[in-house]
């Protein structure tokens, strides 16, 4: 039969569900026990090594306080130093952050970050993996079970090229017996 000459586009890139979301759970584990280690040595660093001052969150309401200023031209019998208010935020001291809780948020934002990358990196690699596994596991069942079979047919960037070369000298020649 002769090879179609026209491209073919794959828009389904989980083919071998199984083998693909395995392929993600062992980088999704890589990932997952590097952050880990990562979180442990800033705990470790902060406890051990840090002996820098708090960080605070200022306080959402104002404060009314007065400041005590000189009364540049007073009116008779009014005092030389007058009071007036002004509004200051103060810290709450209720939601301390301290630098091991700053850097452990930046830390699990650009974790979440890589561990889409990674997802998406893996779906597509393991794509050009499970595309001719998937290919020579249907050809290999149709030639067990004396269905008629075909040249196994992969993509230029596809893994296993050699494999599927030899297999398809196997499905020649017994194309050739066949006939």
């Amino acid at each position: 039969m002769p090879e179609n000459p026209k491209k073919t586009f794959r828009f389904r890139y989980l083919i071998d569900k199984e083998f693909q979301l395995k392929f993600l759970a062992h980088y999704s584990l890589l990932f997952i026990s590097g952050v880990l280690v990562t979180l442990i040595f800033l705990y470790w660093l902060n406890q051990s090594k840090y002996d820098g001052g708090a960080v605070f969150r200022l306080r959402q309401d104002a404060q009314t306080v007065y400041w005590k200023v000189e009364n540049d031209d007073p009116a008779p019998g009014e005092p030389k130093e007058k009071f007036v208010p002004r509004e200051i935020y103060l810290p709450n001291y209720d939601h301390q952050l301290n630098l091991y809780t700053i850097q452990f948020d930046a830390v699990v934002t650009l974790s979440v970050l890589y561990l889409l990358l990674i997802t998406v990196f893996s779906i597509f690699k393991s794509h050009k993996m499970a595309g001719p596994v998937f290919s020579i596991k249907r050809s290999l069942q149709r030639m067990a079970s004396g269905e008629p079979i075909e040249t196994i047919r992969i993509r230029k960037g596809d893994e296993f090229q050699e494999l599927v070369e030899v297999l398809n000298e196997v499905i020649q020649k017994r194309m050739k017996e066949g006939k």
